[in-house]
C-alpha cells in the first residue's frame, strides 16, 4: 500500500514543517516514509510544496504518482496542484484561502480565520490543518503527530501548537461527521 500527499501555499504559511511534521508521525507509526520540500527563492509570498509518501513497503520511486490527499494554503497552489490528484481523493482547503475548487470530495477548513481568532496570527493555521487531517487519513494517529510536533516545533511554541493540533483534530471530527460523499464543489469532470 502506498499513500501519497501534497501540501501546497505560499512561503511563510508552515507547509514545509507541516510536511516533516506527517513524514515524521509516518516513520514513528512503522511505515516507510519520503518527504520532499519545493518552494520558491522567495522568503515569504513564493510557491511553497510538501510531499509525503507513505508506505507499508519499501518505496521504489520517490515522486508522487497520484495524490490521496491534497492540502492547499491558497487558490493558486490548488489550481496548479488538483491534476496530481487519484481519482476520489480528498481536497482539504483553506476556506478563507481559496474559493473555486473543481474536484469532488472536498472538505474546506477556515484555517486562516480560526488560527487567527485563537491565538492571534495565522502562523498557526499550519497545524491546525494537521489535525483537521487525521479524521481524514488513518495512517497517522493523533499520538505519533503530538511527538513529532514536540519535537519539531520550537520550545516556545510546542504548548499553543499542541492546542491548535487539538483544536484541528475536533474540527476535522466535526466535518467529517457532517460531510457528506460525494459532495460536488465543481464539475464532476476533472
Amino acid at each position: 500500500m502506498r499513500y501519497e500527499m501534497r501540501l501546497a501555499g505560499s512561503g511563510g504559511q508552515g507547509i514545509i514543517i507541516a510536511g516533516i511534521i506527517l513524514a515524521e508521525a509516518g516513520i514513528l507509526e512503522g511505515y516507510h516514509v519520503i518527504q520532499s520540500q519545493n518552494y520558491g527563492p522567495e522568503a515569504r509570498g513564493g510557491s511553497s510544496v510538501s510531499e509525503v509518501i507513505l508506505s507499508d513497503a519499501e518505496i521504489d520511486y520517490p515522486k508522487t504518482l497520484g495524490l490521496d490527499i491534497l492540502l492547499v494554503f491558497n487558490q493558486k497552489a490548488c489550481d496548479e496542484n488538483l491534476h496530481d490528484m487519484k481519482p476520489g481523493g480528498l481536497v482539504m482547503a483553506d476556506a478563507d484561502l481559496v474559493d473555486n475548487i473543481f474536484w469532488r470530495n472536498v472538505v474546506r477548513v477556515p484555517l486562516s480565520r480560526l488560527s487567527q481568532r485563537k491565538y492571534g496570527e495565522q502562523k498557526f493555521a499550519n497545524v491546525l490543518a494537521v489535525g483537521a487531517l487525521v479524521p481524514f487519513c488513518s495512517w497517522f494517529s493523533a499520538h505519533s503527530i503530538r511527538k513529532a510536533i514536540a519535537r519539531r516545533m520550537p520550545q516556545g511554541t510546542i504548548r499553543s501548537n499542541l492546542a491548535a493540533f487539538r483544536e484541528g483534530i475536533k474540527l476535522g471530527n466535526d466535518l467529517k461527521k457532517n460531510m457528506k460523499l460525494q459532495e460536488i464543489e465543481g464539475p464532476a469532470e476533472v
